[in-house]
Protein backbone atom coordinates (compact mmCIF):
# COMPACT_ATOMS: atom_id res chain seq x y z
CA UNK A 1 0.00 0.00 0.00
CA UNK A 2 0.85 3.27 -0.65
CA UNK A 3 0.41 7.01 0.58
CA UNK A 4 1.07 10.66 -0.07
CA UNK A 5 3.57 11.47 2.40
CA UNK A 6 6.01 14.11 3.89
CA UNK A 7 7.64 15.58 6.87
CA UNK A 8 6.81 19.10 8.02
CA UNK A 9 7.08 21.22 11.31
CA UNK A 10 3.52 21.75 12.80
CA UNK A 11 2.08 24.77 14.51
CA UNK A 12 -0.96 25.12 16.70
CA UNK A 13 -2.50 28.44 15.20
CA UNK A 14 -2.68 31.15 17.32
CA UNK A 15 -5.46 34.13 17.52
CA UNK A 16 -3.24 36.47 15.24
CA UNK A 17 -2.93 33.15 12.72
CA UNK A 18 -6.75 32.94 12.85
CA UNK A 19 -7.48 36.18 12.08
CA UNK A 20 -5.12 36.52 9.33
CA UNK A 21 -6.52 33.15 7.43
CA UNK A 22 -10.35 34.34 8.65
CA UNK A 23 -9.65 37.65 6.61
CA UNK A 24 -8.21 35.62 3.24
CA UNK A 25 -11.05 33.19 3.40
CA UNK A 26 -13.65 36.25 3.78
CA UNK A 27 -12.16 38.23 0.19
CA UNK A 28 -14.24 36.04 -1.60
CA UNK A 29 -11.57 34.76 -3.76
CA UNK A 30 -11.84 31.16 -5.04
CA UNK A 31 -9.43 29.45 -2.39
CA UNK A 32 -9.09 25.98 -1.20
CA UNK A 33 -7.90 26.96 2.85
CA UNK A 34 -5.36 24.76 4.32
CA UNK A 35 -7.72 23.83 7.79
CA UNK A 36 -5.90 25.57 10.15
CA UNK A 37 -5.90 22.98 12.67
CA UNK A 38 -3.56 21.49 9.93
CA UNK A 39 -1.27 24.32 9.50
CA UNK A 40 2.15 23.01 8.86
CA UNK A 41 5.75 23.85 7.26
CA UNK A 42 7.25 21.24 4.73
CA UNK A 43 10.50 19.90 5.32
CA UNK A 44 10.34 17.34 2.71
CA UNK A 45 7.52 16.38 0.14
CA UNK A 46 7.90 12.60 -0.46
CA UNK A 47 4.57 12.31 -2.83
CA UNK A 48 3.61 8.20 -3.50
CA UNK A 49 5.21 6.42 -0.30
CA UNK A 50 5.22 2.37 0.49
CA UNK A 51 4.21 2.18 3.88
CA UNK A 52 6.88 -0.10 4.45
CA UNK A 53 9.26 2.44 4.00
CA UNK A 54 8.24 4.10 7.45
CA UNK A 55 10.31 2.99 9.44
CA UNK A 56 13.45 3.25 7.45
CA UNK A 57 12.20 6.70 6.95
CA UNK A 58 12.04 7.42 10.37
CA UNK A 59 15.60 6.34 11.03
CA UNK A 60 17.19 7.91 8.26
CA UNK A 61 14.96 11.42 9.37
CA UNK A 62 16.55 10.72 13.17
CA UNK A 63 20.20 10.24 11.78
CA UNK A 64 19.49 13.54 9.88
CA UNK A 65 18.92 15.25 12.71
CA UNK A 66 21.43 14.28 14.72
CA UNK A 67 23.37 17.76 14.81
CA UNK A 68 20.41 19.90 15.57
CA UNK A 69 18.86 20.60 18.71
CA UNK A 70 15.67 22.07 19.49
CA UNK A 71 15.25 25.59 18.27
CA UNK A 72 12.76 28.43 17.56
CA UNK A 73 11.30 30.23 14.97
CA UNK A 74 9.22 33.58 13.85
CA UNK A 75 6.44 33.06 12.39
CA UNK A 76 6.54 36.47 10.95
CA UNK A 77 5.15 37.95 7.33
CA UNK A 78 2.90 36.88 4.30
CA UNK A 79 3.20 36.45 0.85
CA UNK A 80 2.48 34.71 -2.26
CA UNK A 81 3.64 32.20 -4.78
CA UNK A 82 4.91 32.34 -7.41
CA UNK A 83 4.38 36.46 -6.37
CA UNK A 84 1.41 38.58 -5.15
CA UNK A 85 0.93 39.48 -9.39
CA UNK A 86 0.14 36.00 -9.75
CA UNK A 87 -0.86 33.97 -6.83
CA UNK A 88 -1.41 30.42 -6.22
CA UNK A 89 -0.46 30.13 -2.94
CA UNK A 90 -0.59 32.17 -0.19
CA UNK A 91 1.38 32.01 3.05
CA UNK A 92 2.53 32.62 6.52
CA UNK A 93 6.43 33.16 6.09
CA UNK A 94 8.93 31.81 8.87
CA UNK A 95 12.33 32.20 9.85
CA UNK A 96 14.65 31.07 13.07
CA UNK A 97 13.98 33.29 15.87
CA UNK A 98 16.54 35.79 16.69
CA UNK A 99 16.80 34.77 20.22
CA UNK A 100 18.53 31.87 18.53
CA UNK A 101 21.05 33.36 16.54
CA UNK A 102 22.71 36.79 16.20
CA UNK A 103 23.20 36.30 11.97
CA UNK A 104 21.50 37.57 9.30
CA UNK A 105 18.44 36.54 8.03
CA UNK A 106 19.94 34.88 4.78
CA UNK A 107 21.66 32.54 7.45
CA UNK A 108 19.25 32.43 9.75
CA UNK A 109 16.72 30.32 6.77
CA UNK A 110 19.83 28.36 6.25
CA UNK A 111 19.31 26.59 9.28
CA UNK A 112 15.88 25.10 8.06
CA UNK A 113 17.09 24.61 4.69
CA UNK A 114 19.76 22.43 6.09
CA UNK A 115 17.50 20.59 7.86
CA UNK A 116 15.34 20.11 5.29
CA UNK A 117 18.85 19.12 2.50
CA UNK A 118 20.28 16.78 5.96
CA UNK A 119 16.62 15.02 5.76
CA UNK A 120 16.48 14.72 1.73
CA UNK A 121 19.91 13.70 1.00
CA UNK A 122 19.18 10.68 3.84
CA UNK A 123 16.17 9.69 1.82
CA UNK A 124 17.81 9.41 -1.23
CA UNK A 125 18.56 5.93 -0.94
CA UNK A 126 14.69 4.90 0.07
CA UNK A 127 14.33 6.02 -3.62
CA UNK A 128 13.36 9.75 -2.90
CA UNK A 129 14.52 12.49 -5.43
CA UNK A 130 15.99 15.97 -4.64
CA UNK A 131 13.41 18.55 -5.15
CA UNK A 132 14.26 20.80 -8.25
CA UNK A 133 13.34 23.42 -6.30
CA UNK A 134 15.40 25.84 -3.46
CA UNK A 135 13.55 25.09 0.16
CA UNK A 136 11.48 27.96 0.99
CA UNK A 137 10.25 27.85 4.91
CA UNK A 138 6.59 28.85 4.66
CA UNK A 139 3.28 27.44 6.33
CA UNK A 140 0.54 26.98 2.97
CA UNK A 141 -2.62 29.26 4.17
CA UNK A 142 -4.79 28.53 1.04
CA UNK A 143 -4.29 27.51 -2.73
CA UNK A 144 -5.72 30.10 -5.17
CA UNK A 145 -7.86 28.75 -7.82
CA UNK A 146 -8.76 31.41 -10.08
CA UNK A 147 -8.51 35.78 -10.18
CA UNK A 148 -11.68 36.81 -8.71
CA UNK A 149 -11.34 38.97 -6.27
CA UNK A 150 -7.89 39.01 -6.93
CA UNK A 151 -7.38 42.51 -5.83
CA UNK A 152 -9.10 42.30 -2.36
CA UNK A 153 -7.10 38.91 -1.59
CA UNK A 154 -3.82 41.17 -2.51
CA UNK A 155 -4.72 43.93 0.07
CA UNK A 156 -5.07 41.34 3.08
CA UNK A 157 -1.79 39.50 2.33
CA UNK A 158 -0.17 43.22 2.00
CA UNK A 159 -1.67 43.78 5.21
CA UNK A 160 0.28 41.20 7.07
CA UNK A 161 3.22 41.49 5.10
CA UNK A 162 5.49 42.29 8.55
CA UNK A 163 3.09 40.80 11.11
CA UNK A 164 5.07 38.96 13.88
CA UNK A 165 2.74 35.90 14.24
CA UNK A 166 4.25 33.95 16.76
CA UNK A 167 7.36 32.23 17.46
CA UNK A 168 7.09 28.56 17.40
CA UNK A 169 9.21 26.32 19.91
CA UNK A 170 10.44 23.36 17.32
CA UNK A 171 11.04 20.21 19.25
CA UNK A 172 10.12 17.77 16.46
CA UNK A 173 9.33 16.89 13.17
CA UNK A 174 6.42 14.84 12.06
CA UNK A 175 5.77 11.81 9.10
CA UNK A 176 2.50 12.80 7.76
CA UNK A 177 0.10 11.64 5.34
CA UNK A 178 -2.20 13.48 2.62
CA UNK A 179 -5.40 12.21 1.45
CA UNK A 180 -6.79 13.99 -1.05
CA UNK A 181 -10.25 15.57 -0.78
CA UNK A 182 -12.54 17.85 -2.98
CA UNK A 183 -12.30 20.57 0.11
CA UNK A 184 -9.05 20.29 0.14
CA UNK A 185 -6.53 17.82 1.83
CA UNK A 186 -6.19 16.43 5.13
CA UNK A 187 -3.36 15.76 6.85
CA UNK A 188 -2.55 12.58 9.08
CA UNK A 189 0.46 11.94 11.41
CA UNK A 190 2.12 9.19 11.59
CA UNK A 191 4.88 9.40 13.59
CA UNK A 192 6.57 11.74 15.30
CA UNK A 193 10.49 12.77 14.94
CA UNK A 194 12.58 14.23 18.01
CA UNK A 195 14.77 16.87 17.97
Amino acid sequence: MTFRGFISIDVEPNDMMLEFIDEVERTGAPLNMVDPSQLHMTVKFLGDTEEDLIDEIVEKTEFALEPYDPFKIDMKGTGAFPHLGFMKVVWIGSEVSSEETQTSNEEDISLLADIAHRVEEELIPLGFERDDREFSPHFTVARVKGGKNKERLKRVVEKYEDEHFATLDVEKLTLKKSILKKEGPEYHTLEEIPL
